[in-house]
């Protein structure tokens, strides 16, 4: 899980220097029993989202396989990125 989280941050991050260069960043991570909770949100231009970059489905694909969900498009004006992911990870619990 901390591994997918430290990606998560690092692709939002890379895709608003490259899509919002200059613009504010914020960045949230919360832990709570169950799951980390990522927020990434920039304060660029609104604009709408296209088709889904490699870096975009790669995200999803990695907080996928460990039960998590991720979600990423406009909000209020800039983008947003927001990951939920399991502190235990579905494979982990799958293992005996």
């Amino acid at each position: 899980a901390g591994l997918a989280v430290y990606r998560v941050v690092q692709e939002s991050l890379a895709n608003a220097a490259r899509h919002a260069p200059g613009a504010a960043v914020e960045v949230r991570v919360a832990v709570r029993d169950a799951e980390v909770e990522v927020t990434v949100r920039d304060a660029g231009p609104a604009v709408q989202g296209g088709p889904a970059g490699v870096g975009l489905v790669g995200m999803r694909e990695r907080v996928e396989a460990l039960g998590g969900t991720l979600t990423a498009g406009p909000a209020g004006g800039g983008w947003l990125v927001r990951a939920r992911i399991p502190r235990t990870g579905a494979l982990a619990e799958a293992q005996p």
